[in-house]
């Protein structure tokens, strides 16, 4: 049931409405946004489905650090529960909203960027050795992988740099610090003594922004290398496979959360579920690659496109 609205919620609200960047009123539950990334929206639409009793409003925090502290400071008081998605988000809710319960996703290392240990949260990591597995499954031919990325999923990339060798590929790695070294930091991979079998584009909201995954995008088909994915939707974009996380079972756990805490379930407090995972393969892009999916890999897809 909704809670019954205070007499003084219009001034609340239009007040809010001043603050917010986005023009979103106040609601019952926030969500704050690290950036606005597409690939994220299947997670947002099961998360809406997930908490039908109450209201919930998106807040895009820009990837800025200023402006995401502005937006959680005008939350203050006015919001029963806080959905992060992604690392900035997660971390400012921490910081500024200490008071709310919060439920975090998209978040790949919560212990390092300091969430308390009593936030509730969705995992947002299938093994990175099952991926590598998957990936290779899918195309035995790619054993040297190049990755790009940021300290966002430093520890992830190490990871599979660890993982690399029980599944027999060697992980390229190249660290960025910002969007722009992304273009030269790629064309190196792509061609000469550094050149890759395939690209994998892990979860880091560096990599995700519409321009950069254009970008990532054309060049690796330009130059007919694959690119393994985190998520179905960069996929449908033109991944060749993606091995991760199921992003509705992520909204829809987050849901769950949302719900326990407000219903003043202490269990989930801290609580850290689990979502389903899934492997996805885009057989048209693996056609005009002219790369050859073996019966077994397509018959171990959850989906195939």
């Amino acid at each position: 049931m909704r809670r019954p609205r205070p007499a003084h919620r219009g001034v609340v609200l239009a007040a809010l409405l001043a603050l917010s960047p986005q023009g979103l009123l106040a609601a019952d539950i926030a969500v704050l946004k690290s950036s606005e990334v597409p690939a994220w929206r299947p997670v947002l639409d099961a998360l809406r489905r997930s908490v039908p009793s109450h209201a919930l409003n998106e807040f895009d925090l820009r990837s800025d650090r200023v402006e995401a502290e502005r937006v959680a400071a005008a939350l203050k008081g006015r919001t029963a529960a806080v959905v992060a998605l992604g690392p900035l988000a997660a971390q400012v809710a921490k910081d500024i909203l200490p008071d709310v319960p919060l439920v975090f996703c998209l978040v790949q290392d919560p212990v390092r960027l300091g969430i308390p240990a009593t936030a509730a949260g969705v995992a947002f990591q299938t093994p990175v050795k099952n991926q590598l597995a998957a990936f290779r499954l899918v195309y035995p031919r790619g054993v040297r992988v190049g990755v790009i990325y940021s300290e966002a999923v430093a520890k992830l990339v190490e990871e599979a740099q660890k993982a690399a060798n029980v599944v027999r590929v060697v992980i390229v790695a190249r660290p960025v610090t910002s969007e722009k070294d992304v273009p030269a930091t790629l064309r190196a991979l792509l061609k000469g003594a550094e050149a890759v079998d395939a690209l994998w584009i892990p979860p880091d909201p560096m990599l995700l922004g519409d321009e950069t995954r254009r970008f990532l995008f054309g060049e690796t088909i330009k130059a007919s290398r694959p690119v393994y994915s985190f998520n179905s939707a960069l996929v449908s974009e033109g991944a060749l496979v993606s091995n991760g996380p199921d992003l509705a079972s992520v909204g829809e756990q987050a849901g769950e959360l949302v719900n326990r805490l407000l219903a003043g379930d202490r269990t989930a407090r801290g609580a850290l579920l689990v979502p389903k995972a899934e492997l996805v393969i885009n057989k048209k892009i693996a056609d005009k690659m002219k790369i050859d999916i073996s019966a077994d890999a397509l018959k171990a897809a959850s989906k195939v496109l």
